[in-house]
């Protein structure tokens, strides 16, 4: 299967050229190879022409030049010293290429497709094999994203054992970090969510979300994660308020994680794109609840516009970034008032976005819209800053937006009013709130 645009070809392997007992084994399951793929750096083989695609489409073809000098035969040299700087450039490559596999593999669980998350995974444990060896607590990570990414092909089994695998390198070492840990216990939670353990899964939850605040603490948007998780799970159970109370938590985290960020942009560089889609899911996620259970126009819907508003902001889409703040200004003026000052925050916001978006699509840039391609060197105008594998660019535009980032936006009263579960008296929600607590436009609870 010859293929122009990235120049490699898969096909049909004929076993009997290769000495009894030499057969090649596939690079993904470990099988008898049936096929092989080639490139102009590397040959490859694998057990179908399905595993050779994923395989390519997910890693290969952006490591084969790296890849193919690595498993060539080493060179014969005559001195030890030789020797020495052989090891020491292949063991600094290998453990570069193992920071690229994760990279790929958990952007391609963002974005929801898991069979090509495999291949990188895969590769990068291999190479943590050869430089640490087995059971290592290097090797949990890559562990952990073929866990995931068999969850979501619904492969519970094939997850389990990777989480169990896992499991077993942080026993065998006990000083591993909580944020290893953090990640074993969600991951646990979110297989138990998918087999319907709900009450097991809230368990793993709850010490993902310890271990996380003891490494980076509750406040932060690694543990909103755990919040997030078992919300669902509460939501699933019918337990709207512990739902809305803990998806509240969420967007209280993001909120004040993007009003950290205009104070010290620096703080940018430390996520990853991986890490802030997985924000966007969330939040979104959460806004679609509000809506259905409290309405398009409360105010906690509007808040989390905002909020999902500035993250796309943040990411470099200006266009939803302008939808969904604009969007949450309306919610301002309606329920807050024209004059509040939290809604004159988020419009100033909203008209700014407006302004650099209309600039943009004129093709002028200012300081707030300078492309990717000018700070670098280049001169395509009109292009929105955005994530790169090495953190955020162009935060300075972004700074100049979120500077107006209200400080006193009122927080979401997430029992105001909640539609309650079917068999609930009326009188009386889950939370131990009556129908007489509502929302005060101040965003604090009282009696109307």
């Amino acid at each position: 299967m010859s293929n122009q645009e990235s120049d490699y070809y898969i096909e049909p392997l004929n076993v009997l050229s290769f000495p009894k007992g030499k057969a090649p084994k596939c690079e993904l399951t470990g099988y008898p190879a049936t096929c092989k793929l080639q490139s102009p750096e590397i040959t490859l083989f694998y057990a179908t022409r399905e595993h050779a695609e994923q395989a390519w489409h997910g890693i290969i073809n952006k490591i084969a030049g790296l890849l193919g000098p690595l498993r060539s035969n080493a060179v014969i040299v005559g001195s030890e010293e030789d020797r020495a700087k052989r090891e020491y450039t292949v063991n600094m490559s290998k453990r570069a290429l193992i920071d690229l596999c994760q990279q790929e593999a958990s952007k391609m669980l963002v974005n929801q497709q898991y069979s090509l998350a495999i291949p990188g995974a895969i590769q990068a444990l291999a190479f943590l094999k050869d430089i640490y060896g087995d059971g290592s607590i290097e090797s949990v990570p890559p562990y952990l994203l073929l866990a995931e990414a068999n969850l979501g092909l619904s492969k519970f089994q094939q997850c389990e054992e990777f989480l169990s695998l896992a499991n077993w390198s942080i026993l065998k070492n006990p000083t591993c970090s909580d944020a290893i840990r953090s990640q074993l216990h969600r991951n646990f939670g979110k297989l138990y969510t998918a087999q319907d353990k709900l009450d097991e899964a809230l368990k793993e939850l709850a010490k993902d979300i310890y271990h996380s605040s003891l490494e980076v603490g509750p406040e932060h948007i690694d543990t909103s994660g755990g919040f997030f998780h078992m919300a669902n799970i509460f939501y699933i159970q019918n337990k709207i308020d512990n739902a809305l109370a803990f998806y509240d938590k969420v967007v209280d985290v993001w909120y004040k994680f993007l009003g950290l960020v205009r104070n010290n942009a620096e703080l940018a560089e430390t996520f990853s794109e991986a890490q802030l889609r997985e924000g966007i899911e969330m939040l979104e996620k959460i806004m679609q609840t509000r809506v259905k259970l409290l309405g398009d126009a409360h105010i906690a819907t509007g808040e989390v516009k905002y909020t999902v508003g500035l993250l796309y902001l943040f990411l470099g889409d200006r266009d939803k970034a302008n939808s969904y703040v604009s969007a949450a200004a309306s919610v301002y003026k309606d329920k807050l008032g024209e004059k509040h000052p939290s809604t004159l925050d988020v419009v100033s916001v909203a008209d700014q976005i407006q302004n650099e978006t209309g600039l943009m699509s004129r093709g002028g840039v200012s300081a707030a819209g300078r492309s990717q391609n000018e700070s670098a060197g280049g001169g395509v105008p009109g292009v929105p800053i955005g994530i790169t594998s090495g953190g955020v660019d162009g935060m300075e535009g972004f700074s100049e937006l979120i500077n107006q980032f209200p400080e006193d936006m009122p927080r979401a009263a997430t029992q105001s009013p909640i539609p309650l579960p079917p068999g609930s008296s009326r009188g009386q929600s889950r939370g131990g709130f009556d129908d007489s607590m509502r929302m005060t436009p101040s965003g604090s609870r009282g009696k109307v």
